[in-house]
């Protein structure tokens, strides 16, 4: 008895050991140990975006939260528009182009604030056209120049965090978003109250262009010696990577269209309450997102600095997004409505339905998310806008028809259709890629 006591209490003791082992080299393992920092740094900065809501929830009335939320996601897709695709390009060419890395980081920089600052007077202008509830920014001088200037700072941050991303040094990504999500709680209240719904918005900016200094005079030089930020403007670079930066705009733009049309979309349709009460949704839901993105994030980076490794880095990288992301979203769609409850009843009553149908779209999305990560190391990029111009139009297409019938809930049902549809397409050629030879893979 003693002897078969003691054998079971060894092979528990081993196999403690070996998983133990196995969590050591994983970590050790930049694929794995950047992935962590990237969904650390989603799942922060989430967990403090559900704070800063509740908080603008409690002070503001509903409508105002939905003219700063709208503020928000119309920077968002301006700066979105502006990136020309840079920030993939900056994870793909960084690791080919060496030592002329800070040169290629200015100038993507560069480029993109100009074109961001054109973006944003364009939008400034037209605003009674296509958001009439934000015309108010237009007629003031002030209010257009601040919508101006942090509109330019979250088109930066973005590439920013791909640069970081480009030098497999994502911890720092965590600390700058970090800062940034801890510096704007406050300030909406304290500092900026007397604006009102831009009153958030300013807080929000802010706080972005505090992270960006802190990364461009700190983190991104520890990462790449010698950088220093300034304007820059590399013709021979801009010819290398803009070519495959331009074909991955459109790709971003198309896969990122969503997160910035619907809150819209909403506003138009069912007014600035209902606007705030998906945002919140939406907001919430990318706590769940952080799992595909960080792991196909982390996957592109390792891939573009050794593509051998991308077949068994990309079937290790699915299965975890894939066993991870099952018992989450079962865990947001039992607990949502006791979530929302937090930013007031309105919240809970009118966006736990559509949150849970967010939520299942996390799961298909693992399977699209790696599909076109696989595409970006190999550089299909044909297959890559042909994946997200079907992701958008399904996801518009439905969220339009949808939203009209069912209300708010037709847009979480129409964004995981979407997403359903077209992983059950790209589930056979991504199994396909996963385990074909390294040999295979382009360089």
């Amino acid at each position: 008895m003693f002897l078969v006591k003691y054998s079971g209490e060894a092979r528990l003791s081993t196999l403690v050991d070996l998983f133990f082992a196995y969590i050591n080299r994983a970590w050790r393992s930049s694929l794995f140990s950047n992935a962590f920092y990237l969904m650390l740094n989603t799942i922060t900065t989430s967990l403090l975006g559900f704070v800063f809501w509740n908080i603008m929830a409690r002070f503001f009335p509903p409508a105002e939260v939905g003219i700063g939320s709208a503020l928000i996601a119309a920077s968002g897709l301006i700066g979105s528009l502006a990136n020309l695709g840079l920030g993939v390009g900056l994870v793909r060419f960084i690791p080919q182009v060496k030592d002329k890395a800070g040169s290629l980081i200015n100038t993507s920089f560069t480029l993109v604030g100009c074109i961001t600052l054109g973006g944003s007077l364009v939008y400034l202008l037209g605003l009674g056209h296509w958001s009439p509830a934000l015309g108010f920014v237009g007629k003031s001088i002030w209010l257009a120049g601040c919508f101006v200037v942090f509109s330019i700072a979250t088109a930066l941050s973005a590439l920013i965090d791909q640069s970081i991303i480009a030098g497999r040094a994502a911890g720092y990504v965590f600390w700058k978003n970090t800062l940034a999500c801890l510096l704007k709680l406050p300030l909406p209240v304290f500092a900026f109250a007397f604006l009102a719904g831009f009153g958030i918005f300013t807080g929000t900016g802010v706080a972005v262009l505090a992270g960006n200094i802190l990364a461009w005079y700190f983190f991104l030089p520890s990462i790449y010696k010698g950088y220093r930020p300034r304007p820059a403007w590399d013709k021979e670079l801009l010819a290398q990577v803009l070519p495959y930066s331009s074909a991955n705009y459109l790709a971003n733009l198309l896969n990122g269209a969503p997160s910035f049309i619907y809150p819209l979309m909403v506003l138009n349709t069912l007014g600035p309450e209902n606007s705030a009460y998906f945002y919140v949704a939406w907001m919430m839901n990318g706590v769940l997102s952080v799992i595909p993105s960080g792991l196909a994030s982390s996957l592109f980076a390792e891939g573009s600095h050794d593509q051998q490794r991308l077949v068994r880095d990309g079937r290790r990288a699915l299965g975890i997004a894939l066993l991870l992301s099952v018992p989450a979203v079962i865990a947001m769609i039992v607990l949502s409505r006791w979530f929302l409850h937090f930013f007031g009843p309105g919240y809970a009553e009118k966006g736990t339905g559509v949150i849970r149908f967010l939520a299942l779209a996390v799961i298909p999305q693992c399977v699209n998310q790696l599909y076109i990560t696989v595409n970006q190391v190999k550089k299909r990029v044909f297959l890559i806008i042909c994946q997200t111009l079907s992701l958008a139009v399904l996801s518009l297409g439905l969220g339009d028809l949808m939203l009209e019938i069912f209300g708010l809930n037709g847009i979480g049902i129409a964004y995981f259709l979407a997403h359903l549809v077209v992983a059950i397409v790209v589930a056979v050629p991504l199994w396909r890629a996963l385990h074909e030879s390294g040999k295979e893979i382009s360089h």
